[in-house]
């Protein structure tokens, strides 16, 4: 997903909405701890397979990384 489309999602929710995050096959969300802009991440894969999508280092992609 990109930036956009995650803004996409958000246009019409109140600026106090909560964020959170879930795994896919669970009904339960956490609260975020912490939202981070990492510049020098290396994709490993594109699809929500359940693999480690992204590498914090060693590249040239910008991702935004939701801790919980």
């Amino acid at each position: 997903m990109t930036l956009r489309e995650f803004l996409d999602h958000a246009r019409d929710l109140p600026p106090e909405t909560q964020v959170c995050v879930a795994e896919v096959d669970e009904a339960f969300a956490m609260n975020l701890a912490s939202v981070e802009v990492v510049r020098n991440a290396k994709l490993q894969s594109e699809t929500a397979d359940g693999s480690e999508a992204v590498e914090l280092a060693n590249g040239e992609e910008t991702v935004l990384v939701a801790r919980w």
